[in-house]
């Protein structure tokens, strides 16, 4: 421990100025002695390093030993502190103890003055503000009608090697939003797309955090919002229990109402579209990837009664786009697909090779007969801004019987293409569907890859890549649980090369154990440059 000296009052105010003193700590002033008054900090820095994380207060107590009568002052002030440069101070308190709230990360430096009008001290603190939010994973969830945004941070590089804990923040809007509430959390999306900025194209990122009642766009590094678009002003008495992305626009959906409102990607300003307005489905999946380098949704528009799936087509004649329908293919029996069955899931399936060199990513469809209980997969390809039509890739009989594991209704599926295998859960289970001929084999309910303790139950499942360019070249599966006593939900990852039937209950990567409430979504945000 380092212990800073004591000086007369006077000299107090030069040092703040950055003058030196020429007296010692034996010295008298008036003819008595002075009373010992020092701050003790760790090491034997002049100037000590606190790490905090962005999005959290920092508070800094100061070690203060005084031995004299007097009542001690405190003054703090803060500045920059870039590449060992102070930048000019502005007044933050006189409370002994340092409370401060910072805009961004950083690096910076606190100035401390004590004095009791006789004798004073300065101390300076390098405080180093991470920048939480830069890079990792964002987790939605919700409590009794409360939404609380979690992120997990990736630690760098210099964090794993001095044993400092991964970062996991709570609450994260309301840290850094004085205005925004605690209502429930429906869905998040990052956007990207390539804009004409008048000479070259850029790139543009936006990301967007949909609420029960409003959309927020955040600054993507740091999660201040940037715009808020009140879903009252545009669809009065709206509430939202989806988000969808179309292009570039996100829309909050309402399945109960069938209402929606439209956000504007690039201006940032909520609308009713027209399209959308007859829009009457029972049920929409939003399924945003990456083909090669660009960042593709395809939407399933799904009518549970009767069954069948719905898609905008091209009439490359007219260049006009109309509805298209699953009820008009015909299995190879020639008979409608889809026929008097109930929906269990929809979901993107594994990239089908083209001829041209690219793939297309079908939607499948499990479904039960609801005359004899007989499960069945059918596959349809046809989806895109320039489709002609949909196309029956598959269409089949999944074997089973009472023991077979089914997913749960409307609930995530998780395609691996390099693994070629498909996740999916019920209860507290992890499972894989291996596509077979025109359907896929699933596994008995004792066959689980993952099994949580029966107090869990499952609440998400999704997937995150990393690429180099175009190419994947790892695959992650990201589970989400949640404690049925407690309400706490936790984020487990796994390599998916190790997630497999054969190899039962790996160990994770990487777990967070209640570290949200009850998760409905979790979405890796990249780094994003400014």
């Amino acid at each position: 421990m380092k212990t800073q000296s004591i000086f007369p009052a006077f000299c107090v105010a030069m040092l703040s100025m950055g003058l030196v003193s020429c007296i010692d700590d034996d010295s008298t002033y008036g003819g008595s002695p002075l009373p010992a008054l020092s701050v003790e900090v760790p090491g034997d820095a002049e100037m000590p390093v606190y790490n905090f994380s962005y999005g959290a207060e920092c508070e800094l107590t100061p070690d203060i030993k005084y031995n004299g009568s007097g009542e001690l002052s405190y003054e703090w002030s803060l500045g920059s502190y870039d590449n060992g440069v102070k930048g000019p101070m502005e007044f933050v308190s006189n409370e002994k103890t340092f409370r401060y709230q910072f805009p961004a990360g950083g690096r910076y430096y606190a100035h401390l003055v004590v004095s009791d009008g006789v004798v004073g001290l300065v101390q300076d603190y390098e405080l180093s503000i991470n920048r939480t939010f830069e890079q990792g994973f964002m987790v939605l969830s919700n409590k009794d009608g409360v939404g609380n945004l979690v992120f997990i941070k990736d630690p760098t590089r210099e964090e794993i090697e001095e044993g400092i804990p991964v970062t996991v923040m709570e609450n994260c809007l309301q840290r850094v939003n004085d205005n925004v509430g605690s209502e429930p959390l429906v869905g998040a999306q990052m956007i990207t797309w390539h804009d004409w900025n008048g000479s070259t194209t850029v790139e543009v990122n936006r990301l967007m955090i949909c609420t029960e009642s409003r959309g927020l766009f955040l600054n993507p590094n740091t999660f201040v919002v940037v715009s808020t678009i009140d879903f009252d002003d545009v669809t009065p008495g709206f509430k939202a229990d989806r988000l969808i992305l179309d292009g570039t626009s996100p829309v909050a959906w309402s399945s109960s109402a069938k209402k929606h409102v439209m956000m504007d990607s690039k201006y940032m300003f909520g609308k009713e579209d027209s399209n959308w307005k007859t829009y009457d489905f029972d049920f929409i999946s939003s399924n945003t990837y990456m083909a090669g380098l660009n960042q593709t949704t395809d939407n399933y528009f799904i009518k549970r009664e009767p069954l069948s799936l719905h898609s905008k087509a091209l009439d490359m004649a007219t260049w006009e786009s109309f509805w298209v329908s699953s009820a008009d293919l015909r299995d190879k029996n020639n008979l409608p697909v889809l026929q008097n069955e109930e929906m269990i899931v929809a979901f993107r399936g594994e990239g089908i090779p083209t001829q041209y060199g690219t793939y297309t990513y079908p939607c499948y469809i499990i479904s039960r007969n609801k005359s004899d209980g007989r499960l069945f997969a059918t596959g349809i390809s046809g989806f895109g801004a320039y489709s002609v039509g949909q196309v029956l890739e598959c269409h089949g009989e999944i074997p089973s019987d009472a023991s077979t594991a089914i997913p749960a209704a409307d609930s995530y599926v998780v395609p691996s293409d390099m693994y070629h295998r498909t996740y999916y859960y019920n209860g507290n289970c992890v499972y894989v569907m291996l596509k077979n001929g025109e359907s896929f084999t699933f596994p008995s309910v004792n066959e689980s890859c993952l099994r949580f303790s029966s107090d869990e139950e499952v609440t998400y499942m999704g997937i995150s890549q990393t690429r180099q360019g175009s190419q994947v070249t790892a695959e992650d599966l990201l589970v989400a649980t949640v404690n049925k006593s407690s309400g706490r939900g936790s984020v487990y990852i796994y390599n998916m090369a190790d997630v497999r039937t054969d190899n039962p209950n790996p160990a994770p990567k990487a777990q967070h154990l209640n570290c949200a409430d009850r998760i409905t979504n979790i979405m890796y945000k990249p780094r994003i440059a400014n």
